[in-house]
């Protein structure tokens, strides 16, 4: 038998440990020079006695793009760059570097140049000096292409570069590869910054919208808020406004002039701007504690909003009812008037209840409010009563008194009418359209006209199937509506002497809002689609045609790739069709097999085809999973009979159909890998993926986020717990509906759990107290059930903050390529083992 030595085996070993992967970066994409002088005195020594030299150029340059021109460089083995260059010269580089998986590497440079590289937009490293040392740049790339870049200032006539990425032996299937096309795909950091259009308001006359932007830089996450006005009939903008303390810009319905408020001192004042003349007037000053103001339609006052906050109660306090629990509870809100001509305020409404203002009637004699009071007796506990008040002589008329499911209510042009938006029960049954031993959603918002002459109610939804999430009566005989309609949001109008409906086709998929001009058949609207960002256009209401305004994010979407859509429906086992899509990665190819996400709410409403959001579908594509959304029973948009469904539901119908689909999906999808299969949910979903892993081993790993493990506990802790359940569980209590509260609650069947899930929450989630993963996880941990627990310091019920918006999203994305790819790199760096 041949001797090994000992030394020698341990040099092999330690080579195989440390074996390195290398790609060379060859190809380059290189632009013109540009002559940098310094500045005046640069050879004079500043007070900490330094002279100015070419290495704070770097820093301190700006690009001139427009005269910038890139042409193509392939590096030989010499890496010359240039020759016969001048000091002082500037140019930029760029070059592409793919990987299929999450992997860490090493970047290596060498360049005789002072520079700073750039990976994907953000500077991570400056190099001070012009020598020819090579600098090693550690890099953490996510799956798809990342541009590198690097700007450089020449200090030698001959300019050598010479570039390699090196990873470790456990990357070696990252398929590293280096080219020129700038084609990439769809990142967390497309969702949480760049330019965004938040909102649009168009001018009564119809010539000019303000359009309200926001942007979020990379890297600190901070948000920067301004608002345009653009002139529609020649197609641009005539100023823009960046004032941070300028709130409630809005349109004076009748002349059109720009309307705002400032705060100095805690003390708000209210401007009137005029576009055509310039001039600017003061309407109404020394407001305290201003929330919100709405014009008269003739302009002659304004009705406004304070909001006060209660004294703290001190170290102990005394609670009066359920809601009282709420740290804000015992705020109120008040309405005033101004006398335009005048700056005369009058307080209008006073008392023990807050006063909420839904309209003022069209020839401005009248305002329409609203109270509410708790009342335990019944769902949804709580009561409102709707107040007409005349606004001169201060005469109060009850419009009516203690209704249930009452929302928002507006004037009908003449005033005689109001367009009432509530539940289905809003009026009694006279709304309901459901199946005998079915209980209707009050989620499911309606429609109602009320006659204010003879109380006579029409519902005009009914047999509607879509969910109404506002409604503007323009005219009339139309009624402009947008709607909730299976995972879209649509544009519809109502002819009310027809009664009948007309969808407008929009160039969005997911209407986030619209504006209609008061004197001018013209509308502007924004959404997004299902790959598409947000976009807004203007919309001519006679010829039903849209025309884009603004679409802010064009050059930063000009190069994503995103994989294909498509619809897929299943029937369940009562016959009802359960709706779904499917989206695909990018180069997806039929004939391979990819790890598959499910994704669900599960509670009253869909998850929309909407772009970015909190959960980011194109994205989780993107990382190499086909995605399947579906919406099960008991969502609105679907009808009336569809979501009364989620009315004592709980665990229930929804988690048989997300079984169901799944199953039948994976049967149908041949490239859809079985054997690797996550589920995820948020919320009522985060609670529909504790239970379902109770109920089917078809899942190999699970994530919820601020799921809810005890109904009870839900119940009573949450902010909103008791409330959400007038609906969800209509008259169903702990103490007489065990099957759903303890039966049906996952920590009760925590023995029952199969294969793995992660649990993500907010530490300070008042909706979803953190509580219910916590009881979950140490269920869980005691019977030796493969569970992880990841707690996001000091956020709610969304992750709203940047930085931990970013690491909570890639803490996603690496637990499933943990568990569903074999990929535990990522995972086990964001988390490293701890002996405890």
């Amino acid at each position: 038998m041949k001797k090994i030595y000992l030394p020698v085996l341990l040099s092999f070993l330690i080579q195989l440990t440390f074996a390195q992967q290398k790609v060379e970066i060859r190809q380059w994409m290189v632009t013109n020079t540009q002559q940098i002088n310094l500045p005046a005195f640069a050879d004079v020594k500043n007070v900490d006695g330094e002279t100015f030299d070419a290495s704070n150029l770097i820093n301190t340059t700006q690009i001139d793009d427009e005269s910038l021109k890139w042409n193509i460089k392939n590096l030989n083995d010499d890496s010359l760059l240039f020759d016969q260059t001048k000091n002082n010269n500037l140019f930029l580089l760029k070059s592409y570097l793919s990987v299929n998986r999450w992997t860490k590497g090493t970047l290596n440079i060498t360049l005789n140049c002072y520079y700073q590289v750039f990976v994907d937009g953000g500077p991570i490293k400056t190099k001070n000096s012009a020598d020819a040392n090579s600098n090693k740049i550690q890099l953490e790339l996510n799956r798809g292409n990342h541009e590198i870049m690097i700007k450089a200032i020449t200090s030698e006539e001959n300019v050598k570069l010479a570039a390699q990425f090196e990873y470790a032996d456990k990357f070696k299937n990252c398929n590293a590869t280096v080219s020129l096309n700038p084609e990439r795909y769809f990142t967390i950091n497309d969702v949480l910054e760049g330019n965004h259009v938040s909102s649009a308001q168009i001018s009564p006359s119809g010539k000019y919208v303000m359009i309200n932007y926001s942007e979020t830089v990379h890297g600190s996450g901070k948000s920067k808020n301004y608002t345009a006005i653009y002139d529609l009939n020649n197609n641009q903008n005539i100023c823009v406004l960046r004032n941070k303390d300028v709130s409630n810009v809005q349109w004076t319905p009748k002349t059109g002039r720009l309307s705002y408020a400032t705060n100095f001192e805690g003390k708000s004042e209210i401007f009137v701007y005029d576009i055509e003349t310039g001039k600017e007037q003061s309407v109404a000053d020394g407001i305290a504690d201003l929330s919100s103001f709405s014009w008269s339609p003739t302009e002659d006052f304004i009705i406004y909003s304070i909001y006060k906050k209660a004294e703290k109660p001190g170290d102990l306090k005394r609670v009066y009812g359920a809601e009282d629990r709420l740290p804000y509870f015992r705020n109120r809100s008040f309405l005033y008037k101004v006398e335009v001509s005048t700056k005369k305020i009058t307080q209008l409404t006073a008392g023990n209840l807050s006063a909420n203002l839904h309209d003022i009637k069209p020839d401005g004699t009248k305002i329409l409010f609203s109270t509410s009071r708790m009342d335990y007796s019944e769902p949804p506990f709580s009561k409102q009563n709707l107040y007409e008040m005349d606004i001169n002589s201060f005469e109060l008329t009850t419009v009516w008194e203690d209704k249930n499911y009452a929302g928002y209510c507006q004037y009908s042009p003449d005033g005689t009418k109001l367009l009432v938006q509530g539940g289905p029960e809003c009026f009694g049954v006279i709304g309901v359209n459901v199946s005998d031993g079915r209980m209707p959603n009050s989620y499911d918002t309606q429609l109602y006209l009320y006659d204010l002459s003879n109380k006579k109610i029409s519902p005009i939804t009914k047999n509607f199937a879509p969910t109404i999430h506002s409604a503007d009566w323009v005219s009339e005989n139309e009624i402009y509506l947008s709607v909730g309609e299976k995972d879209y949001i649509h544009l519809y109008k109502y002819n009310l002497k027809s009664e009948s409906f007309e969808k407008i086709e929009l160039k969005v998929e997911v209407l986030s809002d619209f504006d209609i001009a008061k004197n001018k058949p013209v509308a502007v609207y924004s959404g997004t689609s299902i790959s598409t960002p947000q976009k807004l256009y203007s919309l001519n209401l006679k010829k039903e045609s849209s025309t884009l305004i603004s679409f802010p994010e064009k050059e930063r979407f000009a190069d994503i790739q995103f994989g294909k859509t498509e619809p897929w429906n299943f029937v369940n086992k009562n016959g009802t069709t359960i709706y779904g899509r499917v989206y695909y990665p990018p180069n997806y190819d039929e004939h391979k097999k990819y790890p598959v996400i499910v994704n669900y709410y599960g509670g009253t409403s869909p998850i929309e085809r909407s772009f970015g959001g909190r959960y980011p579908i194109n994205n989780w594509a993107a990382n190499g999973y086909i995605v399947y959304v579906l919406q099960p029973s008991g969502a609105t948009g679907f009808g009336q009979d569809f979501s009364a469904l989620h009315v004592n539901g709980w665990g229930f119908d929804a988690i048989d159909d997300i079984i169901d689909g799944s199953k039948k999906f994976l049967a149908s999808h041949p490239s859809a890998d079985a054997e690797n299969v996550g589920c995820i949910g948020a919320s009522y979903g985060g609670y529909t993926t504790m239970l379902i892993q109770t109920r089917t081993d078809i899942f190999k790993t699970a994530i919820s986020h601020a799921g809810i493990s005890s109904i009870t506990s839900y119940w009573g802790e949450g902010y909103w717990g008791y409330t959400y359940n007038a609906g969800a569980a209509k008259n169903s209590y702990p103490w007489n509906r065990k099957d759903i509260y303890v039966e049906n609650s996952p920590v009760y069947n925590a023995d029952k759990f199969q294969n793995s899930i992660l649990l993500l929450h907010g530490t300070d989630d008042t909706n979803v107290p953190v509580g219910e993963s916590l009881q979950y996880y140490a269920a869980l941990n005691l019977l030796g059930k493969d569970v992880e627990m990841v707690l996001v310091d000091g956020q709610d019920h969304w992750i709203l903050d940047y930085e931990k918006r970013i690491q909570w999203h890639y803490t996603i994305i690496s637990w499933f390529d943990n568990k569903l790819k074999g990929q535990p790199q990522q995972w086990n760096e964001l988390y490293p083992e701890k002996n405890l």
